[in-house]
């Protein structure tokens, strides 16, 4: 990739850094409001449900109260004290109601300081970020200042290249020397069979040479033998005389013929003696030969073993990088999740929106209702003491704004340290890229050169086949001569038989071994040619020999590089290793996080249950409270009416019922007086325990 590109990519990606921090900030605003407006939702419904109850028990008194008859001066004062208290505490419950207003506009001041504060805040890191994006400008300035110092940087990649580019010409000659050895070691090998069959022909033509010159010694005492039975018969054959010196000219002619005959294969035998001690010299030559192609073959034999090695460190390679191309297929997939979290993210905020909505209507309907239903719960007394407490919860409320706008600052720090985390740890991932980069391009190129390696190979294979097609050929010529050389030995035999009998066919036998000693000379002249040429292709291994060791060493450094690279990859994945462990870490701190809350919810839930146990709790003693106040109407007008029984009958009995009512009528008063205050107490503390 190239660098604007590079540029481009990690702004696209702080570009959604900064969209994911606004809707985390955004999701955390829903989130506390949600739980504001849940808390105000309940707190306001059981509000409903006690200002109801209270409502229909006060309406049911009443109603039982008016059915009633008229109440004594007792009760009467008793109703006086209790409407004075309920004055007073409609009175405190105007003040309660005041303070909580205050209160409440107090929250609403504090709140909308601190969401001034965090737009503050927010504003702040965006001009931090617009900075960091001026300074990321400047940074790519400094880049394409840079810029020439990389394109020297370039020039030196490409001598670096070419200097590769030798070090593969290199490694093609040693495979040309390596295919070059083992044709060498294949004409050496048919040289030695050439050699072994050029000695047992010369062996044979030794032996035939021998035959012959038996022969010849045959003829000559032959031919002495003759001439002293011609000295002997010279004197019977006077007749003939002419014709013997003739024929003693002719003769003197042959001898002579013969003599240079003889020379001639006295030279040729040794011509034969040199060439059978050249050629012992060319043997314990090709015995050296062989022993340096041993050698060499050993050499080649390691040569390979170190190919094989630098293969099979290839083929890891090749499938380390197949490893990163699947973390990075692995790490393109996690992004696509991540968008498409962020997808469902955003479509539950727009939930959460619209649940906000029908919340924030809920409660001004839930406001309209309570404005409503405060107004008759003034008549009732037990609301200040859950003024008293809605006072108290108000005072706790400012106390958690002011605790949540310290931990909102706190919260801010935590964020700018981790924003500054977060660009160090992109930094350090967009050099990870540039090296993964750089190090997939370099193993690209040795990809190619191996290709391109393994073509020359089949080039090297293809023309070996035609050198062996070639050496085929040349065998199969051979054998043809091999052939006629039989047939010509055959004649040899046949033309010695004849020799005995007739000198023409000698003489013509003669000239025969003239043509064939000529042969026999150009295929000597042949073979030192074929052996000058053994001598040349000989010191031609030694010089590629010393260029093998050569390459070899050069392949060793490679190899050690490729070792120190490897270990480079060894740590690098090591570093990725542990950025995934800190990742995994992270979503499990999420993930309990996640539990915690779900375990709030749950004890939020159990609180519901026993908030509303308590309210059922509180109906029962309000229930027993009314029957209380029930029992006492029906005290009072019984009393009432006995006291006007008494009023009609006999003196003597009023002073007989007199002590009675003495000891019985100042225990219901005192029964009177104190059992509304008493059960307005209870009322009192049970809606002093159901305030949250």
């Amino acid at each position: 990739m190239d660098e604007p590109q590079l540029a481009k990519v990690m702004r696209e990606k702080e570009d959604l850094q900064l969209l994911l921090n606004k809707f985390e900030r955004h999701m955390a605003e829903i989130q506390g409001n949600i739980k504001v407006l849940t808390n105000e939702r309940d707190n306001l419904n059981v509000l409903y449900e006690q200002t109801k109850e209270e409502l229909q028990r006060a309406r049911h008194d009443l109603l039982q109260n008016a059915q009633t008859p008229k109440v004594s001066l007792a009760a009467q004062s008793i109703l006086r004290k209790v409407e004075s208290e309920r004055d007073a505490a409609i009175i405190e419950a105007r003040t309660a109601t005041n303070e909580r207003d205050s209160l409440r506009e107090r929250l609403r001041i504090a709140t909308d300081t601190a969401l001034n504060e965090r737009a503050r805040c927010e504003q702040r890191i965006e001009d931090l970020q617009i900075e960091i994006r001026k300074l990321d400008n400047d940074r790519e300035e400094i880049l394409q200042q840079n810029h020439l110092l990389r394109e020297q940087l370039k020039n030196f990649e490409i001598k670096l290249d070419e200097q590769s580019f030798t070090i593969s010409q290199l490694n093609q000659e040693l495979n040309d020397q390596k295919t070059t050895s083992s044709q060498l070691r294949y004409l050496s090998e048919e040289a030695e069979r050439l050699v072994q069959e050029n000695q047992r022909q010369l062996n044979l033509k030794k032996e035939e040479l021998r035959a012959q010159e038996d022969k010849t010694l045959r003829l000559e005492k032959k031919f002495y033998e003759l001439q002293e039975a011609n000295k002997g018969i010279k004197d019977d054959f006077h007749v003939v005389r002419t014709t013997v010196q003739t024929l003693d000219k002719e003769k003197d002619r042959l001898c002579g013929e013969l003599d240079l005959k003889a020379e001639e294969n006295l030279h040729l035998i040794q011509e034969i003696n040199s060439k059978a001690r050249r050629i012992e010299e060319l043997n314990m030559m090709v015995s050296e030969l062989e022993a340096a192609l041993d050698r060499s073959k050993d050499d080649t034999k390691q040569k390979l073993k170190e190919i094989t090695s630098m293969r099979m460190q290839l083929d890891r390679n090749l499938e380390e990088l197949n490893e990163y191309r699947r973390k990075l297929d692995l790490n393109a997939r996690d992004n696509k999740r991540l968008q498409d979290d962020l997808l469902t993210v955003t479509r539950e905020n727009q939930t959460l929106h619209q649940e906000l909505e029908h919340v924030i209507d809920d409660k001004e309907n839930l406001k309209l209702q309570v404005q409503e239903y405060i107004k008759e719960v003034a008549k009732c007394e037990n609301v200040i003491t859950q003024k008293e407490n809605d006072r108290t919860t108000l005072f706790e409320q400012y106390r958690d704004a002011t605790n949540q706008l310290s931990r909102a600052q706190l919260t801010l720090t935590d964020m700018e340290s981790q924003a500054a985390n977060l660009k160090q740890e992109l930094l350090i991932k967009s050099a990870d890229l540039k090296r993964f980069a750089e190090r997939i391009e370099y193993l690209e190129r040795e990809l190619q050169q191996h290709l391109s390696v393994s073509q020359e190979y089949e080039l090297q294979l293809s023309n070996m086949n035609r050198s062996l097609q070639r050496n085929e050929e040349i065998i199969k010529k051979l054998q043809i001569d091999k052939q006629n050389y039989a047939s010509e030995i055959t004649n040899i035999r046949d033309l010695n038989v004849t020799v005995e009998t007739k000198k023409e066919q000698i003489i013509r036998q003669l000239t025969a071994k003239e043509i064939e000693n000529e042969q026999l000379q150009a295929a000597i002249s042949d073979m030192k040619i074929e052996i000058d040429m053994l001598h040349t292709q000989l010191t031609n291994e030694k010089a590629m020999v010393h260029n093998l060791e050569e390459i070899i060493g050069s392949s060793r450094e490679k190899e050690f590089q490729s070792q120190i690279q490897a270990q480079e990859k060894d740590s690098e994945l090591q570093l990725i290793k542990d950025r995934a462990n800190m990742n995994d870490l992270k979503v499990q701190s999420q993930s309990k996080e996640i539990a915690a809350l779900r375990a709030q919810i749950i004890g939020l839930e159990t609180d519901n249950d026993r908030l509303k146990r308590q309210l059922t709790s509180e109906r029962f003693e309000r229930e027993k409270a009314a029957q209380d106040l029930r029992k006492l109407t029906d005290l009072t007008s019984h009393i009432d009416y006995d006291a006007r029984y008494r009023n009609t009958s006999t003196v003597t009995t009023t002073n007989v019922h007199r002590s009675p009512t003495r000891n019985y009528s100042p225990s219901r008063s005192e029964i009177a007086q104190t059992s509304p205050t008493k059960g307005i107490d209870r009322s009192c503390s049970l809606c002093g325990d159901t305030t949250p």
